[in-house]
């Protein structure tokens, strides 16, 4: 299967894409009401308790365990590449406008501006209460800037959704060993660098997952789940995958990455 979007999966996605995009610009770690003794490991030095795993019909728990460990771990290492992994302006604004000639997403994007203004008013009126700390202020100030950027230009919202994606994989891929890689739905997962960068946090005691069953379930997407023909390494799919048609020609190539002290094995 051809790993680029079809017209149809574009639309999908970019709804998708936009919600996820929202969501994650209020993200805040969720605290245990009664950790009581029942640890079940580490992420960034906070204890993981078992009462954290939320439960439900539409709840696995593999990505509970992605949400609890995997994301604070993700967060951190970007802030630690930001240079190499937040996107520019300049390339949001490339990328939105390739994006805008399907008009399929372009009309998506004009739907999606009603919810991202509610989520300015709810900003502002978080910004009235006198509660906030100045470090939670900036957050808050942070996050309307770009919504009413979303606003101000068409397709903004999916763009910077595949790009913050995007560069966050290709940065994986070129740093940890490159691999194979997975065709999914909201983009290209670099599979096999992931799976070796997750690796290198455990040991570096970013995170830790104490219960057995649970470690082997965090990592079974990796080990024993199947893929199919959507797990690839056939290189001309990987070659589109590093230098798509929405990015600009300016985006540095594989020199600018630095590997890891270790020498990683390509599979």
């Amino acid at each position: 299967m051809n790993y680029l979007f079809s017209r149809g999966s574009f639309a999908s996605v970019c709804c998708t894409g936009c919600l996820f995009f929202l969501q994650t610009l209020t993200f805040a770690s969720q605290q245990p009401e009664d950790p009581g003794h029942e640890k079940i490991g580490t992420v960034m030095g906070q204890t993981v308790y078992r009462d954290q795993l939320r439960t439900g019909k539409n709840i696995s728990l593999r990505e509970e365990l992605f949400r609890l460990f995997a994301h604070p771990v993700k967060e951190h290492y970007i802030k630690e590449h930001r240079k190499a992994i937040v996107p520019t302006e300049r390339e949001i604004s490339f990328a939105a406008s390739w994006f805008c000639k399907d008009q399929q997403i372009l009309r998506l994007d004009q739907k999606e501006k009603n919810m991202i203004r509610q989520q300015i008013l709810t900003i502002e009126k978080r910004l009235k209460t006198d509660q906030l700390t100045k470090a939670e202020q900036k957050e808050l100030k942070d996050q309307q800037t770009e919504l009413q950027a979303c606003l101000d230009m068409p397709c903004r919202t999916f763009a910077h959704f595949m790009l913050d994606r995007w560069k966050f994989q290709r940065h994986l891929y070129l740093t940890y060993g490159r691999g194979r890689i997975l065709w999914q739905q909201a983009g290209i997962e670099a599979f096999d660098a992931m799976y070796r960068w997750l690796q290198d946090r455990e040991k570096q005691g970013e995170f830790s997952i104490d219960d057995p069953r649970l470690h082997s379930e965090f990592y079974a997407y990796w080990t024993s789940q199947k893929h199919g023909a959507f797990l690839t390494g056939d290189q001309k799919r990987i070659r589109d995958f590093l230098k798509p048609k929405w990015v600009p020609d300016t985006i540095k190539t594989e020199n600018h990455f630095k590997k890891p002290g270790a020498k990683q094995n390509q599979k």
